[in-house]
């Protein structure tokens, strides 16, 4: 879970990152994007903290611990293409471990299919942007 809660935390920043450096023609869709992109990602590391952790009992990880694992996922920004395509492929890179995670109760579960159905849906609008 600390992966996951990772991941997030670099696809929000790294939207961020690109929202507030989009530039050009295209400038405010991008704009509007990313923060579609960002929203909500918070909400899922906090269930993940409050159903995963605290509901089995142990404390999450700290913020220091998240986000030292989350800075090694953020590409560079260089241009707007590029960096709409490497969020894309971190979006589809944290599906991937998505799938692969196994959890034996069905409320990890049900988190964890709304956080995919969210990044697939987002993945989506950034593929579109791209093509």
């Amino acid at each position: 879970m600390l992966d996951i809660l990772a991941r997030l935390t670099a696809i929000q920043q790294y939207a961020k990152d690109i929202h507030y450096t989009a530039k050009g023609d295209s400038f405010y869709g991008i704009h509007l994007l990313m923060d579609r992109v960002a929203d909500g990602l918070d909400d899922f590391s906090d269930s993940i903290k409050e159903t995963h952790y605290l509901g089995g009992g142990e404390l999450p990880p700290q913020s220091k611990e998240i986000l030292r694992i989350a800075e090694a996922y953020i590409p560079v920004l260089t241009d707007t293409k590029t960096d709409l395509t490497r969020l894309a492929g971190l979006i589809s890179s944290t599906l991937e471990i998505l799938g692969e995670v196994v959890i034996d109760n069905r409320a990890d579960n049900a988190l964890m299919d709304n956080i995919a159905q969210d990044l697939k849906l987002k993945l989506g609008l950034i593929n579109r942007q791209v093509a």
